[in-house]
């Protein structure tokens, strides 16, 4: 019993100050019923539609995750971050379908190989600034679609090398994470909340400061001594390990990957359901992708109409929710709280 009470106390010692500090809060309290929630969805339904939209919810919060962290953490604004899903996503697919690698090594070489192609792109990509940055990742994104798009192309070298990259087909067939779709949404939740509690552990960390210095002054921070280049190519690695889980996921999910992944919507994607749950929050992407994920099924059955409806509602939600759903979410959940319970 003492040794036990003494392994609790190093542990309680050693847990980051913000978390102890956290968890005190409203903003704590109201996460882990959100989390309960989560658990409790498998039991209150087992329909494959209803589960698989949350579990596709869950890997559109890491995506949106992984651009909010480098977007609003360290202020490197990327219009390509489908590359990193993409990538990954070919090379989840291609181990588990014709390797027969188990899952979980497949979907963490497909995130190696995403925090690889960071690094590629991170290097050159880092010469440019602001506005040039957004497009110069932008341009990667629509040159591995044309790419991974070759296979019906005229010349034999463009055929060949489009049969290595599957080509306009891509992976189909790739088994998920288990046919049991309990077990698959349970393997999706861990990972999701795991991806989030990294990501906000790492902004919290003397590393993170460094992201937000360089975020807010760049020129400051580099005058200061600190190598900017190195932290700024660092994030780019870390946001293409997230976005490539989120890849791994993906193909998983929907049991196929093509070159469309590679497509700049995905990158908007993440940038909307980001700005829609609050940029530079991390958490924020849970709430954006909830209504994103969700809208989008709702506005499905509109059909021709559905972007339209779309489009009107996310300017609406621009316009009078500059900083995003959470803190305005958070801030007027805890006055109903404190109204109910009469303070």
């Amino acid at each position: 019993m003492i040794i036990l009470k003494k392994k609790i106390a190093d542990f309680a010692s050693n847990f980051p100050s913000y978390m102890r500090d956290w968890i005190s809060t409203f903003r704590a309290k109201l996460t882990i019923v959100c989390l309960v929630g989560l658990c409790l969805v498998p039991l209150l339904t087992q329909n494959a539609y209803f589960l698989g939209i949350f579990t596709t919810f869950m890997i559109f919060t890491i995506f949106a995750a992984s651009w909010d962290f480098l977007a609003g953490f360290v202020g490197q604004v990327s219009f390509g971050q489908a590359v990193f899903l993409g990538v990954s996503g070919y090379v989840t697919a291609y181990l588990i379908r014709y390797l027969s690698f188990p899952w979980w090594i497949s979907l963490v070489i497909g995130s190696i190989s995403a925090v690889i192609f960071g690094l590629i792109i991170g290097i050159p990509a880092l010469r440019l600034k602001g506005p040039y940055l957004a497009l110069g990742t932008l341009a990667m994104s629509l040159i591995m679609y044309q790419l991974f798009l070759m296979g019906s192309l005229a010349t034999m070298w463009e055929d060949a090398f489009g049969t290595l990259l599957f080509g306009a087909e891509g992976v189909s067939q790739v088994p998920p994470i288990s046919p049991n779709k309990i077990v698959e949404y349970f393997a999706i939740f861990l990972i999701m909340s795991v991806s989030l509690l990294v990501l906000t552990h790492i902004t919290k960390s003397n590393v993170g400061t460094i992201f937000k210095a360089i975020r807010d002054d760049e020129t400051g921070t580099s005058a200061s001594g600190i190598n900017t280049t190195k932290y700024k190519i660092l994030a780019f690695m870390i946001s293409g390990l997230f976005a490539g889980i989120a890849g791994g996921l993906f193909a998983m999910r929907f049991r196929a990957v093509n070159p469309g992944i590679f497509q700049p919507l995905y990158s908007f994607y993440a940038i909307i359901i980001a700005a829609m749950g609050g940029i530079a929050t991390i958490s924020g992407s849970a709430i954006g992708a909830f209504i994103f994920i969700f809208l989008g099924e709702i506005l499905r059955e509109t059909q021709d109409l559905s972007l339209l409806i779309f489009s009107v509602i996310l300017i609406l939600f621009i316009r009078f929710a500059e900083h995003g759903l959470l803190k305005p979410t958070l801030e007027r959940i805890q006055e109903l709280w404190d109204i109910l319970l009469g303070r």
